[in-house]
């Protein structure tokens, strides 16, 4: 594979996927609306700033878009040169939608890339800033096959799991239900954590016992880990993206008529570490929150 890729979106996670890429000996042309993102990159002789998206466009075809808002998605895709004004005759430019965000707004936005001659695939991925920098995340991968196969060598530079999914916006809809599943493991490993030491047991011992049993889960061994250290000021993922990822899954369910009572209790943690000043912290401090609720006190 020509390691080579153009990525646009160098936010929290964008910059995360690029570092590890470069690091990886690849040539990344990048793109973002703050010259600042692009300037922490200075030091990567393999690291093209590009200054508008008609540049970046010229210089790469593979393109990956990691993008926090569907406004964001909305107007980069209106921003993008169409393939007769880039002047090429190879085939088209391929864009991997790395995002979180509605099924809509990706329809959308393939509608918009198909009317520019662009390729499109559908393929948000799964993890936090810290599993990105070790080349872990998880990739659900869905669109036209023959643009899917094309997609899928890149997203294995830097994820370890890439999963094909379907037709184009099947990778939107997988991630949205996998992350109920990760906000309702981490209230439940909070909750777990703070009854065994409300009634004695020592928050090493519990994570010590449960870890790589039946009743363990990856969100367990790795958040319930920065439980028992009561240390929230990681590198991982803070309260934003899941509050904001909520409005988007709750929409998906009520658009279908599916009642997910579990995960809106679970989220309701979320939105007390909110109203309590943790919104910078990693999401594992839902242990502090039901801590402040049962007058535990380490």
């Amino acid at each position: 594979m020509n390691k080579s890729a153009a990525i646009i979106g160098l936010g929290v996670l964008g910059s995360a996927i690029t570092e590890y890429l470069l690091k990886n000996d690849f040539e990344i042309y990048g793109f973002d609306i703050l010259p600042e993102a692009m300037a922490k990159f200075d030091s990567f002789e393999n690291f093209s700033a590009c200054s508008s998206l008609a540049s970046l466009f010229s210089k790469q075809k593979n393109i990956l878009l990691c993008l926090p808002t569907p406004a964001n998605l909305n107007s980069v895709m209106h921003a993008m040169p169409s393939l007769k004004d880039l002047h090429k005759t190879a085939d088209s430019p391929l864009l991997i939608e790395l995002s979180t965000l509605p099924v809509d707004a990706k329809q959308d936005a393939l509608l918009l890339a198909r009317d520019k001659q662009i390729r499109m695939v559908d393929s948000p991925v799964s993890g936090n800033r810290v599993v990105a920098l070790q080349g872990k995340l998880s990739a659900y991968l869905s669109g036209n096959e023959e643009d899917v196969l094309a997609a899928k060598p890149l997203l294995e530079a830097f994820c370890q799991k890439v999963t094909q999914v379907g037709a184009f916006g099947n990778g939107s809809k997988m991630k949205l239900i996998g992350n109920i599943l990760n906000l309702v493991h981490n209230s439940a490993t909070a909750e777990v954590m703070v009854l065994g030491m409300k009634v004695g047991l020592e928050p090493e011992l519990i994570h010590k016992a449960i870890s790589g049993t039946f009743s363990s889960s990856a969100v367990f061994e790795g958040r319930g880990k920065l439980m028992v250290e009561n240390d929230y000021a990681v590198e991982g993922m803070n309260f934003s993206t899941p509050i904001k990822d909520s409005d988007y899954i709750t929409k998906l369910a009520k658009d279908n008529y599916v009642p997910l009572p579990i995960y809106q209790v679970a989220l309701q943690y979320y939105l007390a570490a909110m109203a309590q000043g943790y919104q910078d912290m990693d999401a594992a401090a839902v242990c502090a929150v039901i801590e402040k609720n049962t007058n535990l006190k380490r």
